[in-house]
């Protein structure tokens, strides 16, 4: 029961964050995130898209997080950074499917660095132990 909570709450944590930061950003800008399809709906779709962001930024952790051993915070902040857009962007790409998508890969950029800081401060925040590796 530890081992899932210690696991299991910091992604959830972060799942529920990027489903808001995904919610609030159509909701600030509706002409550049949209939300929603045919099959699911504005919430729905937060959910669904705020999910399959955070597996892919967790994801890409272990993959990649182990070549940067630094103690750079820059190098670390950059890395997130990419791997934020880069799960927006994967996520985007299959609006059909998750109910995320967006006009212009410079608002992904925009979204990705708006949630690095969020995430970052919640990092800290919620003295998350590294348990993947």
């Amino acid at each position: 029961m530890i081992y899932i909570k210690k696991l299991l709450w910091p992604f959830v944590t972060f799942w529920v964050l990027d489903s808001i930061l995904l919610y609030v950003g159509s909701l600030l800008y509706p002409f550049y995130f949209v939300l929603g399809n045919k099959n699911l709906s504005v919430i729905w779709a937060a959910v669904v898209a705020g999910l399959v962001w955070t597996f892919l930024v967790w994801a890409s952790d272990p993959i990649i997080g182990d070549k940067f051993k630094t103690k750079s915070k820059l190098i670390k902040f950059g890395f997130y950074f990419l791997a934020n857009f880069f799960g927006l962007w994967i996520t985007a790409r299959f609006a059909s499917t998750f109910g995320f998508g967006a006009t212009s890969f410079v608002w992904l950029v925009f979204l990705a660095l708006l949630a690095n800081i969020f995430q970052y401060g919640l990092w800290k925040t919620g003295k998350f132990k590294k348990t993947i590796r």
